[in-house]
C-alpha cells in the first residue's frame, strides 16, 4: 500500500496539483476495470479516494492515469461542470459515451508521455469500437483515431460529442442503407426473437416467404419447437436442429433442412423465385422420415 501511495505523492507532484489536493486515500480493488478516483471538495481542495487494482501490472501508470482525470478537473481552461454530466441511469449509452470519451483523452495523453499502462491504445480502441456498434467497425475505428488524436478537450466538448457523436463525423458514416454485417450481429446478439429477424429482412417479399415458410413448418411439424437464437431462427425435433432460417439485412435468406436419411442438411438460398411447394414438400418428407425412426 505504501508504493502506492508513493505512486500518488509523485504523481500529483510531477502533474504540479500537490497544493490542491488535500487527502488521498487509496482502496484495493479485484480488477482493473474497477479503477477510479473519486472527489469531495473541501475548503477549496479536494479530497481524493481512489480505487487501485491490487496487481503490480503496470502500477505506477495506472495510478497516474487516475491523477490525470483530477488534473482536469482542476485545470481551468478544461471547464468541468458537473452539472452537465449525462444521468447514468436516464441515459445510459450516452454516459458510456462520455466515460469512453473521456478516457481516450486520458489515454491517449499517457501514450504521448510514453508512459505505460493497462488502458493502452489498442484495449481502449476495442472498447469504443465494441460500444459503437451503431457504426460499422471501420467507421468506428475512425471516428476513435480521430478522438484519440485531438490533443486537447474542454468537458463541455466531450459532453458534445457524447450526445452529438454521429452529427460530428458526418464524413465517416457512409451511405445510410450500406450493409454491415457487424451491425446485423449486433441486432441478433441484443435479445434474439422471431419478430426481431423477421424485421431484419428489407424486403417485404422475403418478410411474407418467411412468415409463410414458419406458418408452414409450425403446422405441418408440430412436435418441433421453435427456437431465435442470435443467429436465426430454429426448428428443434427431440432436441435436434430441424429447420434452419437465417435472415439478413442485405435482403437474403438462408434455408437449411436436415435429411434424416443421409443426416446432413440441405442449405439453399432462399428468394422470390424460389418454388415454395419443393420447400414445403421437403420439409413433411423429411419430417416423416424423422417421425418414423423416432
Amino acid at each position: 500500500m505504501e508504493d502506492k501511495r508513493s505512486i500518488a505523492l509523485s504523481s500529483i507532484d510531477h502533474l504540479g496539483i500537490t497544493q490542491s489536493i488535500n487527502n488521498i486515500v487509496i482502496e484495493e480493488i479485484d480488477s482493473p476495470w474497477q479503477e477510479k478516483a473519486l472527489i469531495k471538495r473541501k475548503k477549496g481542495s479536494l479530497d481524493v479516494k481512489t480505487f487501485v487494482w491490487n496487481d503490480d501490472a503496470f502500477l505506477y501508470g495506472r495510478i497516474f492515469r487516475l491523477f490525470l482525470y483530477i488534473a482536469d478537473v482542476l485545470d481551468p481552461a478544461f471547464q468541468y461542470d458537473p452539472r452537465i454530466t449525462p444521468d447514468e441511469e436516464k441515459e445510459p449509452h450516452i454516459r458510456d459515451r462520455y466515460n469512453q470519451i473521456w478516457s481516450l483523452y486520458v489515454d491517449s495523453r499517457m501514450e504521448r508521455r510514453a508512459m505505460e499502462s493497462f488502458f493502452d491504445r489498442t484495449l481502449r480502441q476495442n472498447l469504443f469500437i465494441d460500444l459503437e456498434r451503431g457504426f460499422g467497425w471501420k467507421e468506428a475505428g475512425e471516428i476513435f483515431n480521430a478522438l484519440w488524436s485531438k490533443e486537447t478537450f474542454t468537458y463541455p466538448e466531450i459532453i458534445d460529442f457524447s450526445y452529438h457523436l454521429e452529427e460530428r463525423f458526418p464524413e465517416m458514416r457512409g451511405p445510410a442503407d450500406a450493409y454491415h454485417i457487424e451491425k446485423d450481429m449486433a441486432v441478433c446478439l441484443n435479445e434474439p426473437s422471431v419478430k426481431k429477424h423477421m424485421e431484419r429482412l428489407s424486403s417485404p417479399e422475403l418478410a411474407g416467404i418467411l412468415n409463410d415458410l414458419l406458418s408452414f413448418a409450425a403446422y405441418s411439424c408440430r412436435d418441433t419447437l421453435i427456437v431465435p437464437c442470435h443467429y436465426g431462427i430454429v426448428f428443434l425435433y427431440q432436441r435436434r436442429v430441424f429447420i434452419e432460417l437465417i435472415p439478413s439485412q442485405d435482403g437474403t435468406l438462408t434455408l437449411s433442412i436436415l435429411d434424416p436419411e443421409t443426416n446432413r442438411y440441405d442449405t439453399m438460398g432462399v428468394t422470390r423465385e424460389t418454388n415454395l411447394e419443393e420447400i414445403q414438400k421437403k420439409i413433411r418428407h423429411h419430417y416423416g422420415v424423422m417421425t418414423i425412426h423416432a
